[in-house]
């Protein structure tokens, strides 16, 4: 799963709102609809932006996870993850901005690996330094909470 990457890369998305509510965006060859519930007005017909940033954010995780992996020349057999994340809703009904939107993610990683604890420790080190998702929440404050469940062949 090698691959160059440039020094800097561009993403270039566009976006059409199809009402107050809902967004499709166009991603490469890819379309994105996310949109909100009935009860904020709209359709209900995808998921919201805070959930789709938040499913971004373990996505970022599986594929930066198994990149690292690879590197190390171990094999995560099975992964799946989940998370609760509190968000502070002060700024979306205030007109103070909340400090830290999200002061707090609990994630929890459950992976099937032959990998030594050590190489796990390794991994879960590089992944925190590495996954883009992980430093942005990181550095604007969020305090992840991880859990990781290994369970051996």
């Amino acid at each position: 799963m090698t691959f160059d990457l440039p020094a800097i890369h561009h993403f270039e998305i566009e976006a059409a709102a199809t009402s107050h509510c809902r967004l499709e965006a166009r991603a490469r060859n890819h379309r994105v609809v996310i949109d909100e519930p009935e009860i904020r007005g709209g359709s209900d017909s995808a998921a919201t932006p805070l959930e789709t940033m938040l499913s971004s954010y373990l996505a970022c995780l599986n594929v930066i996870a198994h990149l690292i992996a690879d590197e190390m020349g171990i094999a995560l057999d099975e992964l799946s993850m989940s998370l609760d994340a509190a968000f502070d809703t002060t700024g979306v009904r205030d007109t103070r901005p909340a400090t830290v939107p999200f002061p707090e993610i609990a994630l929890t990683m459950n992976v099937t690996t032959s990998a030594s604890d050590d190489e796990i420790a390794r991994l879960r080190a590089d992944l925190e330094r590495r996954c883009p998702v992980t430093v942005i929440f990181s550095r604007a404050g969020t305090r992840i909470d991880a859990t990781w469940n290994v369970t051996r062949p």
